[in-house]
């Protein structure tokens, strides 16, 4: 609609992930040195955390690119509350292997045997799993076997974990040690500085050849970035709204009142829905301190409950060397035996008898 009345060449807010519309924002530009960093290294994980719109699908996709002159074998899964029995299908069928009425072992061997193939191929098997955070702790327990497939020296397959904030306080409130110490690269997408936002805007409208039709006024960055909180599918929803009323009111300035009629409509659409989904990332941080804090407990507690036996233990030797000792002077184990557990009850001072 809106592209011809203003003369562009194409939608620039789509919602739709376009790898040609990436913008190189600190964050994503740090992402993506992690994200090659990590595939050059051949094997574990790779782990890439974000709120919901952050741009984590958009940066796969551009890595992909990246990686087209690559020998690469890419399986994707999108997961949705894969559980262990689950998790071995879903690879099996993002390899194009069959699985029907396969066994866990059988699969586990067929994976393997496709993974060597490949290998002999000089192929760089990669499996990118998609909302991981909704994996079980017994499915990222599978990948984590997965990703142990060796060949003469060389690991048979990598794993990229692509997923919201939470898929790091699952990782760890499941106590899943072995598997954070197979991760080989970690980060976390942040949304947006206001200064960004505003570079972000500028950068898509140019993209589809933008030429200040419709202009538009200051305080219209200002107000997305606050509305939006920086995160890019908010901008984007956003910004494709305000160019809609803009065609709609033949528009071609646009200013904080027709931003405010756009945000008043969205708030009209999603009643009583708040500004954004996602737990803050100051309450995701202290979920997780709370997490690793009961991990830590926990394993007070352990160690606690491993001194008490310790020591209880040591009592119990005690008392059976007394009491062979008594059994050794039968004249005077009433005496002594009386004395024993007096002493044993009421244990006296060191100043006590001087």
């Amino acid at each position: 609609m809106y592209q011809a009345f203003y003369k562009l060449r194409g939608k620039p807010f789509q919602l739709t992930p376009d790898p040609g519309m990436l913008f190189p924002s600190k964050g994503h530009k740090r992402a993506m040195a992690y994200l090659l960093y990590g595939f050059e290294q051949g094997e574990g994980f790779v782990v890439i955390t974000g709120a919901v719109g952050t741009g984590k699908t958009l940066l796969i996709q551009k890595l992909f690119e990246e990686l087209s002159h690559r020998n690469l074998a890419v399986a994707s899964i999108a997961s949705a509350n894969l559980d262990g029995d689950d998790i071995l299908p879903a690879v099996a069928s993002a390899l194009d292997l069959p699985y029907d009425g396969r066994s866990k072992e059988a699969l586990l061997q067929d994976v393997k045997r496709h993974l060597i193939s490949l290998h002999a191929r000089q192929a760089h098997a990669l499996l990118v799993v998609d909302e991981a955070q909704t994996l079980t702790a017994a499915a990222l327990e599978m990948l984590r076997i997965l990703s142990n497939f060796e060949f003469k020296g060389r690991a048979l397959l990598q794993i990229f974990l692509v997923g919201q904030t939470e898929l790091r306080r699952v990782m760890v409130s499941n106590h899943m040690e072995q598997l954070r110490q197979r991760i080989i690269a970690s980060h976390r997408l942040e949304p947006m500085s206001e200064e960004e936002s505003r570079a972000y805007i500028l950068h898509r409208l140019h993209t589809v050849g933008w030429s200040n039709d419709p202009d538009l006024a200051p305080e219209i960055f200002t107000g997305v970035y606050r509305a939006s909180r920086g995160i890019p599918r908010k901008i984007n929803l956003i910004m494709d709204r305000l160019l809609l009323h803009g065609y709609l009111e033949e528009l071609h300035s646009l200013d904080q009142a027709a931003l405010t009629v756009v945000l008043d409509e969205i708030r009209d659409e999603m009643p009583g829905v708040p500004p954004t989904l996602e737990v803050s990332a100051a309450l995701q941080d202290l979920d997780l301190t709370r997490d690793a804090a009961s991990s830590q407990r926990d394993g007070g507690l352990a160690s606690m409950d491993l001194e008490r036996s310790k020591f209880m233990l040591q009592l119990l030797r005690e008392e059976v060397r007394r009491r062979e000792v008594l059994l050794a002077a039968p004249s005077m184990a009433p005496a002594v035996d009386e004395a024993v557990i007096t002493d044993m009850r009421y244990p006296r001072s060191s100043q006590e008898g001087k």
